[in-house]
């Protein structure tokens, strides 16, 4: 692993437990074993680095989107095998490194908007790939059209933020 991917690691993790403040740059070198200019050379200051992690999140959840929802639909079947490609790939992402959700869930949740224009180029355009998705689907009748697209796209945000912020107490009882 490079330098780089080991401050990613480190920040990921030291963000998602510890939020933006709780965090410094001089922490995220120890843990990441590298000197805290490295940091500055990859990424710039901490905000730069700290979107660059929520920007990581946001891309690959919208590449997931594109990859299964993005080419037409050929019938019913084929809509729930997309869909459901798509929402299991949601939940590989999140396995793979949930320290990455935790960190999205909490900037999703946090009232200062430090990320906004990362989630608007990533997590917003997801959800409008969804949307278009579950339109096409209703223009050649596969789902019923009595629902807006943008709202199903957008509770199917919920519901699956909902359930990966709940893992832990679902895992607990």
């Amino acid at each position: 692993m490079s330098a780089k991917d080991d401050i990613y690691i480190a920040a990921i993790e030291l963000f998602s437990k510890r939020g933006f403040d709780g965090v410094s740059i001089r922490d995220i070198a120890a843990l990441a074993n590298v000197h805290f200019a490295s940091i500055r050379y990859h990424f710039g200051d901490k905000e730069d680095l700290y979107n660059a992690c929520i920007a990581k999140h946001g891309e690959s959840r919208l590449v997931s989107a594109i990859r299964f929802l993005e080419a037409e639909p050929k019938s019913v079947e084929d809509v729930r095998l997309r869909l459901g490609y798509a929402i299991d790939d949601v939940f590989r992402i999140h396995n793979e490194n949930p320290f990455l959700t935790k960190l999205l869930l909490l900037e999703v949740e946090s009232a200062d908007h430090r990320a906004d224009k990362v989630l608007k180029k990533t997590m917003i355009v997801m959800t409008a790939v969804f949307a278009q998705f579950f339109k096409i689907c209703q223009e050649k009748k596969f789902i019923n059209n009595n629902l807006d697209p943008l709202f199903m796209a957008q509770s199917l945000m919920g519901i699956l933020h909902h359930f990966m912020r709940t893992e832990s107490v679902r895992e607990r009882l």
